[in-house]
């Protein structure tokens, strides 16, 4: 066997040069920056030889909401990142194989099999020497934003065979997809414009073509798409409950609320549909005027209902008192005066 260096191919023949954010040699200096870019993780070159073959590069380029990344270690290594927690990544080999652990599933990832690894289940990889991946980061919002849309509610969370075969019509779906959003990057000015509304629609369908591989090989597949009934709602929904009853009194916007509770604002509308039976704005002025009536029986002679309704945000006041007698079958100076006889 020659003890001559491999060797490597061509800066110019690795994708996404352009975007090159790792190049090092070092595996403490790879693992602490590729570990920044994903989520800290464990990363062991394996082998007599890895010193001399490892060679870790990561190109990134954002694609909106998405990141498109190449990334490769020369070496075989052993990656362990544990639950991803914030993102599923979709994993497709451009040379050589892995094996990939992603809950009870394991897969030989190659050119003919890539997979999508759920964000709720431990991951383990061993990448062989030689091997070199395209991979998608997808925020786990964004994809279960596109999950909810699909179900038209939202799911218990499920778990699903990660292994995507790209040679099957779906598979060759997702590979030709993700493979475009990386060209068309690679053909961007780096000055330019990075995402416009076509490139939303792109990156859009290729995360509508990964749910619906979950939902394809989903576990308990026949039970996500029967109506579920659950009583408890979902910690975004009680966290954007708890701050509305807080801050009746300031503006209460969609996007304002969606950031308090940690979600998007698709899904805190779903949420509130499924598990309020309401719309958040009916939620927000039925909470305003069950406390405007709560003032008003506590008030002192020389309140006015004008000023209380304004205390709780309700600043339109003839459609506040149509609301009120709505809901509490009186208008609120009749309510004020009953409590003052």
């Amino acid at each position: 066997m020659s003890d001559d260096p491999p060797i490597k191919p061509p800066e110019t023949g690795r994708p996404l040069t352009r975007y090159a954010l790792v190049e090092t040699r070092d595996p403490d200096a790879a693992r602490e920056r590729i570990g920044q870019i994903f989520c800290p993780h464990r990363l062991v070159p394996v082998g007599a030889d890895a010193a001399a073959l490892f060679d870790a590069r990561h190109h990134t380029a954002a694609f909106g909401n998405l990141t498109i990344n190449y990334v490769a270690y020369g070496a075989r290594v052993e990656i362990d990142p544990g639950h991803l927690d914030r993102f599923f990544l979709l994993q497709i080999p451009l040379a050589g194989s892995a094996l990939v652990e992603n809950g009870p599933y394991t897969t030989l990832a190659d050119l003919d099999r890539a997979t999508l690894l759920s964000p709720t289940r431990p991951t383990r990889m061993v990448w062989e020497a030689g091997c070199e991946k395209l991979i998608v980061r997808v925020p786990r919002e964004l994809l279960e934003e596109h999950l909810v849309r699909i179900l038209d509610r939202i799911p218990r969370p499920f778990g699903y065979d990660p292994a995507i075969d790209l040679r099957l019509p779906r598979g060759a779906a997702i590979l030709s997809q993700a493979k475009l959003l990386m060209h068309l990057a690679e053909s961007r000015e780096p000055s330019g414009p990075a995402f416009d509304a076509a490139d939303r629609e792109l990156a859009s369908g290729l995360v509508t073509l990964l749910v619906g591989h979950m939902l394809e090989l989903g576990e308990e597949r026949d039970a996500l798409f029967r109506p579920q009934r659950v009583s408890v709602a979902p910690g975004h929904v009680r966290r954007a409950e708890e701050y509305i009853r807080a801050h009746l009194d300031s503006a209460l916007t969609l996007p304002h609320l969606a950031e308090k509770a940690g979600s998007s604002m698709r899904s805190l509308q779903e949420g509130f549909r499924q598990f309020r039976e309401s719309t958040i704005s009916d939620f927000i002025l039925a909470q305003r005027l069950d406390r405007w009536r709560a003032l008003i029986l506590a008030s002192d002679a020389e309140a006015t209902v004008g000023d209380l309704a304004l205390s709780v945000g309700l600043n339109h006041l003839g459609r506040a008192a149509a609301a009120y007698r709505e809901r509490f079958g009186e208008a609120p100076s009749q309510t004020l005066r009953n409590r003052h006889r």
